[in-house]
């Protein structure tokens, strides 16, 4: 699966202290930064999330991605009878700890 780098609003390299609540159908994402300063990100309408160590080859471990083509997701789609074309598999990777990859309502950019 190819992945396209995205800017997400957050930058997670040597994130620490990250915390995930699923609350409402929307996913927050809270930790620091390098530095220093806390960061928040609200994924909204999400469909599912995991966390766990990033197994693709080709990825930097301190960048976020949208994974373009997504199995996941198009099965997340279709089981939850939504259009796929308005949402994304989004993929937070931080160098200390793990990823988020998360499918939810495609994020606007900036």
């Amino acid at each position: 699966m190819p992945h396209v780098p995205v800017d997400l609003g957050i930058v997670s390299a040597d994130a620490a202290h990250v915390e995930v609540h699923f609350v409402g159908g929307d996913l927050v994402l809270a930790f620091v930064a390098y530095d220093e300063v806390p960061r928040r990100r609200v994924f909204h309408d999400v469909l599912a999330f995991r966390f766990q160590e990033p197994d693709e080859a080709g990825i930097r471990d301190d960048c976020s991605y949208e994974v373009v083509a997504s199995p996941w997701l198009a099965r997340q789609c279709e089981l939850q009878a939504v259009p796929a074309a308005e949402y994304a598999h989004y993929l937070v990777c931080f160098n200390a700890c793990g990823a988020l990859d998360v499918l939810c309502r495609r994020h606007s950019p900036r």
